[in-house]
């Protein structure tokens, strides 16, 4: 009897270290790693890479001032398939040319862009704003979702 309880517990211990060692694995490899929320969003008129139109929304962990670029930690731009309207799902992949994604947390660290992800626009109103969803992911940053309810700001944007 009393063999049988000493395995019982050498295996009981055994599982409790095992189980230890799978969630630090999966917090070093930024599974379970809790990211930033950005609570704070604004939507823009901006510049396609070709001087076209384009929307940007930014979100921050800080409030966003209109025509102040430096708040702004993850960016999100568009310049196909424009006018932004609601129902509008894009998907980045290694070949998407719509736009894409950018997180820039500032100081030394350089920007980085998504790798793959879907952003949704569940409402969108130029020169109002919108709203929507987005699942994104970084090399570094890893996995990014939520959601996001964006104010306009109305400044004059020349491209080109």
């Amino acid at each position: 009897m009393r063999m049988k309880s000493e395995k019982a517990k050498s295996l009981a211990r055994a599982g409790k270290i095992a189980a230890w060692a799978v969630m630090l694995l999966l917090v070093g490899s930024g599974a379970l790693a809790v990211k930033e929320s950005f609570p704070y969003a604004m939507a823009t008129n901006s510049c396609a890479p070709w001087d076209g139109p384009a929307i940007e929304i930014s979100l921050s962990t800080k409030p966003l001032k209109c025509a102040k670029e430096d708040a702004a930690e993850l960016r999100m731009y568009f310049w196909r398939q424009l006018p932004l309207h609601a129902g509008q799902t894009f998907t980045i992949e290694a070949n998407s040319d719509w736009g894409g994604a950018s997180y820039c947390k500032g100081g030394d660290q350089p920007c980085e862009r998504a790798t793959s992800g879907t952003i949704r626009i569940e409402k969108f109103e130029q020169e109002k704003g919108g709203q929507g969803t987005y699942e994104l992911v970084f090399p570094k940053l890893g996995k990014v979702s939520g959601t996001y309810h964006a104010d306009w700001c109305h400044q004059r944007i020349m491209c080109g």
